[in-house]
């Protein structure tokens, strides 16, 4: 009879779970629902997601293939990539979500945290302590980007009610809204608008790491509020526009503060333009380029604390100087705030390769190593350039995964090769944003080339700039003499059959 009763009450609570966990998915089919409503309709309504000369339905198939690309990279985090504790998506993602419960119980605890301090609350004491990527061991005295997209994540979650879904359906539609800004800013200087137009959001790679909750995401939105609102200012000098673009190199600084420091060179060349009002674009930049790197080699010899003492000394007695002096470096330089940049790199590098090795990275590369010399960075430049734009190439194809990104760097040379025989002549504001692109994009994919050791990572990490690059390509390609080509291309044809 007990045992009857028992079993009773067991499935009674047992209904009562289930019940419980299936009003939960209805209230968040309710939320993507009700998110996917209100986004559709600005897509459909907004202005600003009006173009001309791009069919209305095929904006519409852009604005579902961010959705689709967002889930995909979901879907892969969730099946393909298993472990869920390491996944970037769900590691910041739930830590996210414990700084919105943090926020919910006391804001002042919450406040606390964002400023370094710890919390006071006994129950946010314990979450803070669950909080599993706010801090970084070796963050090289620089900010710690985990936290931006924690807070990110934290955002979403309120207002998603703590459901990855619709979180991924917000951040799909800003990454949407931003390609569509960067279209609209760019597309006047582009006489291959349509193509352009393609290649953002049918590209495999753009269109899948610019969706997710990723930093990449993060990054991409604040690279185009750069160049959307930059180039505003460029057009006309109103203080809404100079605030924004401010807030863009903001959220940039703390997206990814390496990213801030590769474009600030471009922003002090378009001051000068602007002010000299000067039409001899390229010597200027030449110009200011070398005063940077002049700049670097000082600040690297003058702030190097790496001096060994090899002199006739036996080998082990060589290993020995070299831990001692070592440590004192990594003391200094990642645990401190000397910032020697070359010694800096050389740890960066060591740590990519590290980790690599602990998650047993399937696509590890080599890279050539970084030993704190400013020789040594100048012989490792070529491997940097070569690995930053060329890799993955089709020659090293070994699976589905690199095969897309392989194959978008193929179409990227031929474009490339396209610009040099159809070359398109340009005027100053033209050479103005290629020259600001170009080197911005260089800067960025040498350090990429010269640190990431793994290919996977490599190509997400050069996502969030691949539109600014096809776009530095495109703009060079005059149509009219490419038409020209295929006309008699066909002729030729023709006068064979």
């Amino acid at each position: 009879m007990k045992k009857n009763i028992h079993r009773v009450i067991k499935n009674e609570s047992n209904k009562k779970f289930f019940l419980t966990l299936k009003e939960k998915l209805y209230l968040e089919y309710l939320i993507y629902c009700l998110f996917f409503i209100v986004s559709t309709y600005i897509v459909e309504n907004n202005k600003f997601f009006q173009i001309d000369e791009i069919s209305k339905i095929y904006v519409r198939f852009a604005f579902v293939s961010k959705i689709v690309a967002g889930l995909l990279l979901w879907f892969i985090y969730t099946y393909y990539y298993s472990n869920t504790k390491i996944s970037d998506i769900y590691k910041y993602f739930e830590d996210g979500n414990t700084m919105a419960t943090i926020l919910k119980n006391d804001i002042s605890d919450f406040i606390k945290i964002i400023t370094g301090k710890l919390p006071t609350n006994g129950i946010n004491k314990t979450l803070y302590q669950d909080l599993k990527f706010w801090t970084k061991p070796n963050s090289y005295g620089i900010y710690n980007d985990n936290q931006t997209i924690i807070l990110f994540n934290c955002i979403l979650s309120i207002l998603s009610n703590n459901n990855l879904i619709t979180s991924l359906l917000i951040i799909s539609f800003l990454s949407f809204t931003a390609s569509i800004a960067l279209y609209k800013v760019l597309s006047p200087y582009l006489t291959l608008k349509k193509t352009y137009f393609s290649i953002l959001f049918l590209t495999p790679s753009i269109a899948l790491w610019t969706s997710g909750l990723l930093k990449e995401s993060i990054i991409f939105i604040s690279v185009v509020g750069c160049v959307y609102h930059g180039i505003k200012v460029l057009e006309k000098l109103e203080i809404k526009r100079v605030v924004f673009f401010i807030s863009s190199c903001f959220l940039l600084l703390i997206s990814k503060t390496y990213l801030l420091g590769f474009l600030l060179p471009t922003i002090i060349c378009t001051i000068l333009i602007s002010f000299l009002k000067t039409s001899k674009i390229r010597t200027l930049f030449y110009c200011i380029y070398v005063v940077f790197i002049l700049f670097f080699i000082s600040w690297s010899l003058t702030h190097n604390p790496v001096s060994y003492d090899y002199k006739n000394k036996t080998e082990s007695e060589k290993k020995k100087e070299y831990d001692r002096v070592n440590h004192i470096s990594y003391t200094q330089n990642v645990l401190g705030n000397n910032y020697n940049i070359l010694e800096m790199l050389r740890f960066k590098q060591a740590d990519y390769k590290h980790e690599a090795k602990i998650e047993k990275a399937k696509s590890l590369i080599w890279t050539k190593k970084m030993d704190g010399r400013m020789i040594n960075l100048i012989a490792c430049i070529p491997f940097g350039l070569s690995n930053g734009f060329a890799r993955p190439h089709i020659f090293e194809i070994n699976s589905f995964m690199i095969s897309i990104p392989a194959i978008e760097n193929f179409i990227i040379i031929l474009l490339f090769v396209f610009s040099i025989f159809f070359s398109s002549k340009l005027d100053p504001k033209k050479q103005l944003i290629v020259y600001g692109f170009g080197t911005f994009i260089t800067l960025t994919y040498l350090f990429l080339g010269l640190l990431v050791p793994v290919l996977g990572n490599l190509v997400r990490y050069k996502a969030p700039l691949l539109p600014l690059l096809y776009f530095c390509i495109l703009i060079q390609i005059d149509n009219k003499k490419l038409k020209h080509f295929w006309r008699k291309i066909k002729r030729n044809k023709n006068a064979y059959l």
